[in-house]
């Protein structure tokens, strides 16, 4: 099964949990590859081991081959020639553009004839497209999702372990946490499923989000014992952190903290329908705060070896004052490197651009009407 060749409890007994992973490979140039997983029982009723399904891509879109991977559960229980049937079709095919649809012709094998299905990519292409993020709001506590953004923002070593039974969970919370920062994008070590031989991985000195199945923790404790770097480690299972660097209350500014909790709060309790919609409530809650952070780069552009970059110098005081000191800490990581060179692309952080575009327009309609007004 991918990385891991061992019995899963339960399993044995002719119970196979079926569940949704990931992981991303990267190569020495940076390049990544994402890796989206469907366990499932295996048809052979002999056998204890279940059967994935693993699509690789350069495109990350959670859900664009989650839809895949569903139907193909769905043909898993037709036969053989059905799943390679579908494969083949869908190999064939160009990815979607975001917002655009792609239709697979195959064979129904029930009825013997020629039918059409629709696969879907999300047209937010770069926060959304590959995450659940509504699910953290049901795995974690407010102060759990606020420490681990704060974690993430400033570039710190996070370790988070679930047992095997939780594998989509595990993987889906590692994805999510990874996104919260965006505009900035995650430079460092990635790792949401870590493969057993390379559980060496957790003494690396640099930054790194790292996801761990616990019946690995023992092997990850022998390694970490060696280790005098500071590691928060927060484990899914029990819902607590088994390490911390102690300083996780000031990470953020306490107003930030209790306005992202404030604004989260509401839609713990709000079920939707459309989960796309509440993504992107959960999302804009995040990307509200990025906003204030970093949202008036647009007055620091300055032109540099023919590109346009961000002014770090004029940028860093310009910020609110009680937001300061976390842009003087988030200034120094590899994440706003490469946004302050990225942010002066066309195509880069659009929306981004967007969001920061809109808060001017209906900030300037907020003063035209309080000045008609009086």
């Amino acid at each position: 099964e991918l990385w891991y060749q061992r019995r899963v409890r339960g399993i044995t007994e002719g119970v196979v949990i079926q569940s949704t992973y990931s992981f991303v490979l990267t190569d020495v140039t940076g390049e990544k590859q994402h890796g989206y997983c469907r366990r499932v029982r295996s048809r052979d009723k002999s056998s204890s081991l279940p059967e994935v399904y693993c699509v690789l891509s350069k495109i990350g879109s959670f859900e664009l081959y989650n839809n895949v991977l569903n139907r193909l559960c769905d043909l898993h229980d037709v036969s053989e020639a059905a799943v390679h049937g579908f494969l083949n079709a869908t190999i064939s095919l160009s990815v979607p553009a975001p917002g655009s649809k792609v239709r697979v012709q195959q064979l129904n094998h029930k009825t013997g004839t020629m039918e059409k299905v629709e696969i879907e990519r999300p047209l937010d292409a770069h926060r959304l497209e590959h995450v659940e993020l509504s699910k953290l709001l049901r795995w974690l506590t407010l102060d759990q999702i606020t420490i681990l953004f704060g974690s993430v923002l400033l570039e710190r070593r996070i370790l988070i372990s679930a047992s095997h039974l939780h594998l989509s969970k595990l993987s889906s919370c590692v994805s999510c946490l990874a996104t919260l920062i965006y505009p900035l994008k995650w430079e460092c070590i990635y790792i949401p499923m870590l493969p057993r031989q390379m559980i060496e991985a957790v003494t690396a000195p640099t930054p790194f989000i790292i996801g761990a199945m616990t019946e690995d923790l023992p092997a990850v404790q022998r390694e970490l014992d060696e280790d005098e770097e500071p590691l928060l480690h927060f484990d899914m299972d029990t819902g607590t952190f088994l390490k911390r660097y102690e300083d996780e209350g000031t990470l953020l500014p306490s107003k930030s903290v209790s306005l992202i909790q404030t604004q989260l709060r509401p839609l713990i309790s709000e079920i939707k329908d459309d989960v796309s919609a509440e993504n992107k409530a959960i999302s804009d809650v995040f990307l509200t705060f990025m906003y204030k952070l970093l949202g008036h780069y647009k007055n620091h552009m300055v032109m540099y070896q023919n590109c346009r970059e961000i002014e770090v110098e004029t940028f860093v005081p310009a910020v609110r004052r009680y937001l300061r000191p976390v842009l003087d800490k988030v200034k120094e990581t590899q994440s706003f490197s490469m946004f302050v060179m990225d942010v002066g692309r066309a195509d880069d952080c659009d929306q981004f651009k967007n969001f920061v575009e809109d808060h001017i327009a209906n900030r300037s309609q907020s003063v035209f009407r309080r000045n008609f007004s009086h």
